[in-house]
């Protein structure tokens, strides 16, 4: 995942109706009905990025602690090691040996604020909130799961993304994001917890 988020408002889902492709005017409910809405979700991830004009995509692993009341730890453990902490105020990104290499205002990065809003919407399922920048197909598969398109809207999330799509459950399981330069990045979400808080130690990474 780029370097590029921020903590995600809300919306509402009233939006969703005229915005909304689908099976009707209530998909969106519906799939948003069908997710998790914990206080804290935590997993592991396997991202696939494919640079355009290469044969083998760049492969990274880690794990990734998303707290609706502080933000998202997203933590690379292959092939390098680092980490991105987003709050509500901030982005900071560690090297491996913990130390700080940037540090970025929200306020003061208004379309990096934008693009991250949207990221963190995606992990959290808070479809909602996407609909003033994004255009949605949403489509539900089988008892419990569902599949989702969007397309940006806005002009600044354009310069980054043609298209992202979406497909989970309980849990968002999946993202593929299309990019406006040709690149493609892939996210898989293995095995996505809810828990009511967090643990001491992952407290400590919003810190």
């Amino acid at each position: 995942m780029t370097a590029c988020v921020a903590f995600a408002g809300t919306g509402t889902l009233a939006v969703a109706a005229e915005k909304t492709s689908g099976k009707g005017p209530d998909t969106l409910h519906d799939i948003t009905a069908r997710l998790s809405d914990a206080p804290v979700i935590r997993g592991r991830f396997e991202q696939r990025r494919q640079l355009a004009g290469f044969a083998t995509p760049l492969v990274s692993k880690g794990d990734f602690v998303l707290a609706r009341e502080h933000g998202l730890a997203w933590t690379t453990r292959e092939p390098v090691a680092s980490s991105l902490v987003v709050t509500p105020t901030q982005l900071v990104v560690r090297g491996a040996d913990g130390q700080v290499q940037q540090r970025m205002a929200a306020d003061n990065q208004p379309a990096m604020r934008i693009l991250g809003e949207s990221m963190v919407a995606l992990l959290r399922g808070d479809f909602s909130s996407l609909l003033p920048r994004f255009s949605v197909d949403a489509r539900k598969t089988g008892k419990d799961g569902w599949a989702l398109t969007l397309t940006p809207t806005d002009a600044g999330i354009r310069r980054a993304f043609t298209r992202i799509d979406l497909s989970g459950d309980r849990f968002v399981r999946s993202i593929r994001m299309d990019e406006a330069g040709g690149d493609t990045t892939q996210i898989r979400l293995i095995d996505p917890t809810a828990s009511p808080q967090l643990s001491a130690a992952e407290a400590q990474r919003f810190e």
